[in-house]
């Protein structure tokens, strides 16, 4: 009776040690794999109960951040793609909805956020953008309508 991992017809599965074909959520050699339905291997972006995951080349679930034609998105631990706030490695980082990292300016609710290139919300610092300076405080907020250091700063928290 075949058992482990099979190819057929270019899709990889997986038969148990019954040699009964394996679905859902696998761990293999200190990785997980998803087979759908069919109980064919998934790579790429995958949905699974209500959580989108990708699945490596290779079948393996990546977690960390990925790169993906051309945008970055962060999976947590569990695999699952973050939106929202996520704090990573002691920075927080905005996922927008559809996952991809965002970068620059933030509205969320009534505040405005700074994020650099990388993803990392600035806080507690002034910063030029197109040549106008801003102050955001401790929690990334943008201060606006107030004085800071005896600066003063807009509506639009431009320093004037």
């Amino acid at each position: 009776m075949a058992t482990g991992w099979a190819k057929v017809n270019g899709s990889w599965y997986y038969l148990n040690a019954n040699g009964a074909m394996a679905t859902g959520w696998l761990q293999y050699n200190d990785s997980w794999y998803y087979l759908n339905a069919s109980g064919a291997m998934a790579t790429g972006w995958a949905k699974v109960n209500g959580s989108w995951y990708y699945l490596n080349a290779n079948g393996a679930m990546a977690t960390g951040w990925l790169q993906n034609n051309g945008s970055w998105y962060y999976l947590n631990a569990n695999g699952a793609m973050a939106t929202g706030w996520a704090k990573v490695n002691g920075s927080w980082y905005y996922l927008n909805a559809n996952g991809s990292m965002a970068t620059g300016w933030v509205k969320d609710g009534d505040t405005w956020y700074y994020l650099e290139a990388s993803g990392a919300m600035k806080a507690s610092q002034w910063f030029k953008v197109s040549d106008k300076w801003y102050y955001v405080n401790g929690l990334g907020a943008l201060a606006v309508n107030t004085t800071v250091d005896g600066y003063t700063v807009n509506e639009n928290g431009e320093w004037v």
